[in-house]
C-alpha cells in the first residue's frame, strides 16, 4: 500500500491530503500538547476507493432536489449504500487492519473520524472562515472488528443529509470532495470540556469553557448538562454558571452498541465540574494552542478518571465579522460625554473619518486604492446610540490595523481603549488577510519605508502643521461670520476642514508614539524593577514644557493673583454674583490692565470649556462669566503659578531619586529610560496641545453653524435657531447647497428635539456587542449598581492620598467652586473641567485610563486622582467623606 494512502500521525502534516481536523492534530502533538496518538486514511485512498462508484455519486448529486428534505435524504441515503457496497480490495484492507494493530494493538478501542475535504482548504471542514462543524461522521469505541464498516461510513459522511443541505445552501460544488479519515485512540473520558479563546459571538478574549460528565460527545451535543466557565484572562478571574447535571454519556459495553446515557452520583450533579485549578490549566492550554495556529480556537477535550488532559479538537472560531459589532464609549465619552445631539455627532464622526485617513495616508503603509477599498470602516468609526457618542471598535482596530506594522502595537490601542479584555479583529493588514507573500512583503516593505520617514520627519512636520494652524486661526479670528453670506461661510468652513484633512493625521501618529512609548517603558519598569511601575511613572512623566492647556490654566490663576493683589478686585470678587462682575469688565469699571488680560483670555482660551466638542454647549467665549467663577474659585485659594511650577518639578525630582533606588548600581538601565521618557513627555504635551488646537476648531464650526441656524429660523425653515443642533452637519450644508431631500426639517428637528430629551433618562450600558442589525441589538438600560459597601476600586493614576467630602458633578456648569475639602466625583472629565479639577482635592471618575486627560491632569498637578470607578456617582452618596488613594486606586467611604 503506498505510503500516500496510509500515513501515521507523525505524517499527517498536509491538510489537503488528511484533512484540517488531523492536520491540526499532528502539529499539536508536535508542540508537546496531549494529543491521543491516530493514523490517517488520506484523501488519496478516499480517490482510490471511490473510483469506481464516482460517476454514480455525480449522478446522484447532480439532479438532487435542494428544495426537497426527503429527496436530498434519499441522494445521501443512495450514496451511503455506494460506499458500504464497494469493494476495498484484499491489500487495502490489511494495509488498514496492520496499521491498527501497530498503532494500537489487536484489542485496542479506537475512536473513528471523518473530515472531509473540499476544493480549497476555504472549502473543507474546520477552516477558518467555515467549520462545517458536524456534518461528517465520528464513531467511539470502536473495536476491530468492526473498523472497516465505520471507516466506509465515515466516506459516505461525505454526502450526509446535513452536509449536501449546507454545501447546496452555499452554492458550493459537490464536485471535488474528498474524505479523509483518523483512526485514533479512544480516550475514556470521565469529565470533558469544549474551549473558546475567545467568545464565539462577541469575539471578545474572554475564555469560555464549557464542561460536563462523561465523553465529549454528550458535552458538544448538548446531551447532558453543563457548566459554563467565564475566565479573565488578564485578571485571572473566573465567572461561573452551574448547571444541574444529571445526566452523562459513556460507553457501551455491548461493542457497535449506542453510548449509554447513565446518571450522574448525586453529590457532583450542582457541584462544579471542574476545580479552580483546573480552570486556569484550561485557560493556560487554550492560550498556547491559540498562539500555535495564530487565531482563536474552539478546542475539545477531556478529562480521564485519573485526571490526565487529553487534547481532541482544535478548530478556528469562525466569525462573520460583517455583522459583528463591538461598541464602547469608555475612551470616547472623555471628548463626547452624556447625550449629545446630532450635529455634534456628525462633526465627530467627520473628524475621524478625515483625520484617520490622512493618518494612514501618511504612513504610507497602504497605497491610495487600499485606503478607498476600506472606505466604509473609516465612516463607521464612530456610533451614535440613545444620543451618545460610541467608538465602535471592531471599525477603529479594522482602520488602525490596515497598516501592516500595526497589528503588534494592537494591545496598547486596546489599553488606551479601556477595553476589559482583548478583542480578536480580523486585521486588514495582517499576513493572512494577503493573497500571496509577494503583496504581503510589498506592503510591508512600504509600510516600514513609510514608517521610518514619518518618523525622521515627524517632528518637522508637527511644527508645520502647528504654524498651518497658527495661520489658519488668525485668518478666522479675522472672520465675521454673522455678516458673510451663507455659501461664503460654507466655503470658509470647508477650507479649514479640508486643512484638518490635509495634517491633522499627525495627531494620531503622535498617539501612536505615546500608546508605543508608554507600553514600551511601562514593560521596561516592570522588568527591571519587579514592581508594578504605574505610581512610579505617574511622578516620572511630570515636569514636561507646559502645553497650551497648562497656559490656559496658568493665565487664569495670574488672573486669580490679579485678584488677590488688588483689594477693590479681591472685594468685587468676593461678593459680586458672577454675571454682574462680568458686567462690570465688560464696562470698563474695573482696573484696565485686569480688563485687557481678562479679555486677552477669552481671546486665547475662549474655546475652552466644559464639554467643549459638544457643539450645543457654550464655551467660555460665549459665557465669559464663568471664568469670572473660575477666577472666583482660584481667587479664594492661595494658588500661585509659581506653586504649581514648583510642585510639578518636584514630584518629578522625587520619582527620579526613587528610580535611582530601585536601579541601583545598574546605570545603563537608567540611561536606557532617559530618552524613551524624555520622549514620552514630549509627545504627551504635544497631544495637550492638539487638543487644545481641536477645541479652536470645533468652537469655529459652532460658530459657523450658530449662524447657519440662526439664518434657518430667520427664514422659518426652523422654529429656533438653536435647533440647528438636531440636525447633523450634512443636512445643514445640503439645505444651503441644494441638496436637501426634504424642505420641512423643522419637523425633523422637533422630533430629534424630543428624541434628546428621552434620551436623558436612558441608561445604556459602556460596552456592548450586537451580531446583526445594530438597532435591534442594543441591549436594554442597565441600572446602575446600588450598595452600602464602603470600598471602591478603580486605576490609581495620580499618587497621593486625600480625605474629603464627596461633590457629585453631573453639570459642572451648575457648580459654583470646590474647594480643597472638596473631591471631585464624576462619570467622566474633558479638558474643560480642567479648571474645576484643579481646584478640588481629590478626583474620582468613573471612566478614564492612565492615559487619559483626567489622569494626566491629576498628575500633573498633584491631585489623587483615581480613574475607572465603575458606578461612582451613584455608589458614593453626595456629601459623603471618602478618602481617595491614587497610588492603590481605593476609593473609601469614611465611616462619620
Amino acid at each position: 500500500m503506498s505510503s500516500s494512502l496510509l500515513v501515521s500521525m507523525t505524517e499527517a502534516g498536509d491538510p489537503g491530503h488528511v484533512g484540517q481536523k488531523f492536520a491540526r492534530q499532528q502539529r499539536l502533538a508536535q508542540q508537546g500538547f496531549p494529543v491521543p496518538e491516530f493514523f490517517c486514511l488520506t484523501t488519496g485512498m478516499f480517490q482510490q476507493v471511490s473510483r469506481p462508484i464516482l460517476s454514480a455519486i455525480e449522478q446522484l448529486t447532480a439532479k438532487v432536489d435542494r428544495t426537497s428534505q426527503q429527496d436530498v435524504r434519499r441522494v445521501a441515503g443512495d450514496i451511503e449504500r455506494l460506499f458500504l457496497e464497494v469493494p476495498l480490495g484484499a491489500e487495502c484492507e490489511a494495509s488498514i487492519l496492520e496499521a491498527f494493530d501497530r498503532t494500537f494493538g489487536a484489542e485496542a478501542t479506537v475512536a473513528v473520524r471523518a473530515s472531509v475535504v473540499g476544493r480549497s482548504l476555504a472549502e473543507s471542514e474546520d477552516s477558518e472562515a467555515d467549520p462545517f462543524a458536524g456534518v461528517s461522521s465520528t464513531f467511539l469505541y470502536v473495536k476491530r472488528g468492526l473498523l472497516l464498516d465505520r471507516i466506509r461510513r465515515c466516506w459516505a459522511s461525505g454526502f450526509t443529509p446535513e452536509g449536501l443541505l449546507y454545501r447546496l445552501a452555499q452554492g458550493r460544488d459537490l464536485r471535488g470532495l474528498t474524505v479523509a479519515v483518523g483512526v485514533q485512540r479512544m480516550i475514556p473520558g470521565r469529565r470533558s470540556f469544549v474551549v473558546f479563546t475567545c467568545d464565539p459571538k462577541t469575539t471578545e478574549r474572554k475564555t469560555l469553557i464549557v464542561a460536563g460528565h462523561g465523553i465529549g460527545e454528550g458535552v458538544v451535543q448538548e446531551k447532558v448538562g453543563v457548566d459554563h466557565y467565564f475566565l479573565h484572562p488578564q485578571t485571572g478571574r473566573i465567572d461561573r454558571e452551574l448547571g444541574h447535571k444529571a445526566e452523562m454519556l459513556c460507553e457501551n459495553p455491548v461493542p457497535g452498541g449506542e453510548l449509554l446515557c447513565l446518571p450522574v452520583p448525586e453529590s457532583l450533579r450542582d457541584a462544579p465540574c471542574l476545580s479552580d485549578a483546573e480552570i486556569q490549566r484550561l485557560g493556560s492550554l487554550a492560550r498556547d494552542i491559540e498562539r500555535t495556529f495564530g487565531v482563536p480556537q474552539d478546542i475539545e477535550g477531556t478529562f480521564t478518571e485519573d485526571g490526565t488532559l487529553h487534547v481532541l479538537q482544535a478548530r478556528p472560531i469562525a466569525f462573520d465579522f460583517r455583522k459583528i459589532r463591538v461598541w464602547s464609549c469608555a475612551n470616547v465619552s472623555e471628548s463626547f460625554p452624556g447625550v449629545t445631539t446630532p450635529l455634534t455627532y456628525s462633526l465627530a464622526s467627520h473628524f475621524y473619518e478625515v483625520i484617520f485617513y490622512d493618518f494612514l495616508r501618511r504612513l504610507r503603509g497602504a497605497d491610495a486604492r487600499t485606503l478607498h477599498d476600506h472606505g466604509s470602516a473609516f465612516q463607521n468609526m464612530l456610533g451614535f446610540i440613545d444620543g451618545r457618542v460610541y467608538h465602535s471598535l471592531s471599525d477603529l482596530m479594522h482602520v488602525n490595523g490596515i497598516n501592516p506594522i500595526a497589528a503588534p502595537f494592537m494591545k496598547d490601542l486596546e489599553d488606551v481603549l479601556q477595553l476589559d479584555a482583548s478583542l480578536f479583529i480580523r486585521l486588514p493588514g495582517h499576513r493572512d488577510s494577503f493573497p500571496s507573500t509577494a503583496q504581503y512583503m510589498l506592503a510591508m516593505g512600504r509600510a516600514v519605508g513609510g514608517a521610518l520617514s514619518t518618523t525622521a520627519w515627524f517632528r518637522h512636520d508637527f511644527d508645520m502643521y502647528e504654524k498651518w494652524w497658527q495661520r489658519t486661526l488668525a485668518g478666522l479670528r479675522a472672520l465675521t461670520p454673522e455678516q458673510e453670506d451663507p455659501l461664503v461661510l460654507i466655503y470658509h468652513f470647508r477650507q479649514v476642514w479640508t486643512g484638518v484633512g490635509n495634517w491633522w493625521g499627525l495627531t494620531l501618529i503622535n498617539h501612536w508614539y505615546i500608546n508605543t512609548y508608554y507600553g514600551l517603558a511601562r514593560r521596561l519598569l516592570l522588568k527591571w524593577t519587579g514592581e508594578d511601575p504605574s505610581a512610579l511613572l505617574v511622578g516620572l512623566l511630570c515636569g514636561a514644557r507646559p502645553d497650551a492647556s497648562t497656559h490656559a490654566l496658568l493665565s487664569a490663576v495670574a488672573l486669580a493673583e490679579a485678584v488677590r493683589a488688588d483689594r477693590a478686585l479681591s472685594k468685587l470678587f468676593a461678593e459680586g454674583e458672577a454675571e454682574a462682575v462680568w458686567r462690570k469688565i465688560d464696562a470698563g469699571e474695573v482696573p484696565a490692565a485686569f480688563a485687557q488680560a481678562f479679555r486677552e483670555h477669552l481671546r486665547e482660551y475662549g474655546d475652552r470649556g466644559v464639554q467643549e466638542l459638544n457643539v450645543e454647549r457654550p464655551n467660555l467665549r460665549e459665557t465669559p462669566w464663568e471664568l469670572v467663577r473660575i477666577v472666583q474659585s482660584y481667587s479664594r485659594t492661595s494658588v500661585t503659578r509659581e506653586e504649581l511650577r514648583t510642585s510639578d518639578k518636584a514630584r518629578r525630582a522625587e520619582a527620579e531619586a526613587r528610580l535611582r533606588h530601585l536601579l541601583k548600581g545598574q546605570p545603563l538601565r537608567r540611561l536606557a529610560l532617559q530618552p524613551l521618557l524624555e520622549r514620552l513627555r514630549t509627545v504627551i504635551g504635544l497631544r495637550e496641545d492638539s487638543r487644545f488646537w481641536r477645541g479652536q476648531l470645533f468652537g469655529f464650526s459652532k460658530r459657523v453653524f450658530a449662524v447657519l441656524g440662526k439664518r434657518m429660523a430667520e427664514r422659518g425653515v426652523l422654529d429656533a435657531p438653536l435647533d440647528v443642533h438636531y440636525l447633523t452637519m450634512r443636512e445643514v450644508l445640503d439645505h444651503f447647497e441644494g441638496r436637501g431631500v426634504t424642505r420641512r426639517v423643522s419637523e425633523l428637528a422637533r422630533l430629534r428635539r424630543q428624541e434628546h430629551l428621552d434620551n436623558q433618562e436612558r441608561q445604556p450600558p459602556r460596552d456592548f456587542t450586537t451580531v446583526g442589525s445594530v438597532v435591534d441589538g442594543i441591549p436594554r438600560a442597565v441600572e446602575a449598581v446600588s450598595g452600602d459597601a464602603s470600598l471602591l476600586m478603580g486605576i490609581g493614576s495620580s499618587a497621593g492620598i486625600v480625605e474629603g467630602f464627596a461633590r457629585i458633578v453631573k453639570d459642572p456648569g451648575a457648580v459654583g467652586t470646590l474647594g480643597k475639602e472638596d473631591i471631585l466625583i464624576a462619570k467622566e472629565t474633558d479638558p474643560g473641567w480642567l479648571f474645576l479639577m484643579l481646584a478640588s482635592g481629590g478626583i474620582v471618575v468613573e471612566r478614564g485610563s492612565m492615559l487619559s486627560h483626567t489622569a494626566i491632569a491629576g498628575r500633573k498637578f498633584g491631585i489623587p486622582t483615581v480613574v475607572g470607578v465603575p458606578h461612582a456617582t451613584t455608589r458614593i452618596p453626595d456629601g459623603a467623606r471618602v478618602r481617595v488613594d491614587g497610588t492603590t486606586g481605593t476609593v473609601t467611604l469614611v465611616a462619620a
